[in-house]
Parts: structure tokens; sequence; C-alpha cells
């Protein structure tokens, strides 16, 4: 198994900033969970992206578009054979209807 390179759009650093400054005003230690969480998450990712990840359904777009999970997040990503585009992170509503 080959190491892609993992390549964050500034939509998703963006995402991973308001996360982070919306656990901090819930007390660091959920930041740093949360954070934490991702970042390793997104490692993960360079090394094996298809391990559980789901395929994600974006209508028309062609590609291998997927979504992995990381602690109340959902990474979509887009999977080239080379690279992993990390294009967002999104709050998992269905992870957080459960809690």
């Amino acid at each position: 198994m080959k190491k892609r390179k993992v390549i964050i759009s500034d939509r998703a650093v963006n995402s991973l900033k308001r996360i982070i400054a919306k656990h901090q005003l819930n007390g660091f230690l959920g930041a740093d969970k949360a954070k934490d969480a991702i970042v390793n998450r997104l490692r993960k990712l360079a090394i094996n992206a298809e391990k559980d990840s789901r395929v994600a359904k974006f209508g028309r777009l062609d590609g291998d578009y997927r979504s992995v999970l990381a602690w109340n997040y959902r990474i979509y990503y887009r999977l080239d054979e080379e690279e992993v585009h990390v294009l967002d992170i999104f709050l998992d509503i269905e992870k957080e209807i459960r809690l």
C-alpha cells in the first residue's frame, strides 16, 4: 500500500478552526480532543484512505468521493491515485442525534 499526499482545502482548514473555537467555549479539553481526533484521522488518510470510509453521494460529480468519521465530525474528501483532497469537515448529524 502506497502513501498518498493529503491536501487540505482552505474550506476544511476554516472548518477545523471553527470546530476548535466552538469547543473552546465549552472547555479546552473538548477542543483538544476534537482537534486530536480530526488531525489523527487526516494522517490516517495518507496511509489507507479507503479504510472505514463510505462513498459520498454527490450526484453527478465524477471521481471517488468519500467520507470518514472523526469524533463527531465527518471528513469529506476526494480520492485520487496519488493524493487525498480533503474538501470539508462537518458535524455528523446522525452521530449527534444518537448522543
